[in-house]
């Protein structure tokens, strides 16, 4: 009898070792530094202030990153600046549309989605967020009486067949902590302002989604909680098919480029820059 446990034991140890499925969870994010471990691959050459949000421009080859105290900056993948200036309010994230070129940054405290032009270096439009979802008219809540911890990050995802070419996903700090996918009227309207609208709440327990991108490539959202230091691949369903624990502090704007290395912006400062083993 013990004879025959004990073989059953090596083959289940045997099978969990030799299993491929690709969607096991794994507790550290495989990455490398490029510098000394722990302390290297902060590309930031201009001390740029409370980074809140960096996104990957696939047409341009550059970074663009927001802070906290209202700037935007543009540069290159080794932290060159290429331009620098200030645009008002708490800025938190950022998103390249890959057709237009056009970027979208997201306010918080006003909960509102700003279009921005690189090339002539202007606000174009902005698309205040409508907190209404379902049956509750404030299902995104406005605090007045404290700090108030809105929309946090933002990602576009392109659709050639919606009618305004695609949907953003955006994450809400807390009150209620989620991520949702938002329709903006880009092709729709043409007014400087018009109104952006809930679609739907993913089905995704986060706390603080502060930082996320969409990788067209695997169809997937990567979404950074900085409140738990993990990151979550999701499926646009809000499926999580796999989670990490993830690298850097106070993690509030995460991208990838098209070589294959992942930059984080810390809200304490600096831009990490890593190698993604994924």
């Amino acid at each position: 009898m013990k004879k025959c446990l004990s073989f059953c034991l090596i083959f289940l140890v045997i099978l969990v070792a030799c299993s491929n499925d690709k969607n096991s969870p794994t507790i550290r994010f495989p990455y490398l530094w490029l510098d000394e471990p722990g302390y290297g691959g902060d590309i930031d050459q201009q001390d740029f202030p409370e980074p809140s949000g960096v996104c990957f421009h696939p047409t341009r080859k550059t970074l663009f990153v927001v802070s906290d105290e209202g700037e935007i900056a543009e540069i290159e993948k080794d932290g060159t600046p290429v331009f620098r200036m200030e645009i008002p309010g708490d800025l938190e994230g950022v998103t390249a549309h890959p057709e237009s070129g056009l970027l979208y940054l997201v306010k918080e405290g006003d909960d509102v989605i700003v279009e921005f032009d690189p090339d002539k270096r202007e606000v174009i439009r902005s698309f205040p967020l409508n907190r209404a979802y379902q049956d509750n008219p404030d299902y995104i809540e406005k605090r007045t009486d404290s700090f108030d911890n809105g929309i946090e990050s933002i990602a576009f995802v392109g659709d050639a067949k919606h009618p305004e070419g695609g949907t953003f996903y955006i994450g809400n700090q807390w009150d209620p902590p989620c991520v949702m996918e938002v329709q903006v009227p880009l092709k729709s309207s043409i007014g400087q302002t018009a109104e952006a609208h809930i679609l739907r709440v993913l089905p995704l327990r986060l706390d603080d989604p502060a930082a996320l991108y969409y990788d067209p490539q695997t169809g997937l959202l990567n979404v950074v909680s900085d409140a738990d230091n993990i990151l979550v691949e999701i499926t646009l369903a809000g499926k999580i098919v796999r989670e990490y624990a993830f690298l850097g502090d106070e993690q509030e704007g995460i991208a990838r480029d098209d070589e294959g290395y992942l930059y984080i912006a810390q809200d304490l400062g600096g831009i990490i820059k890593v190698k993604d083993l994924r």
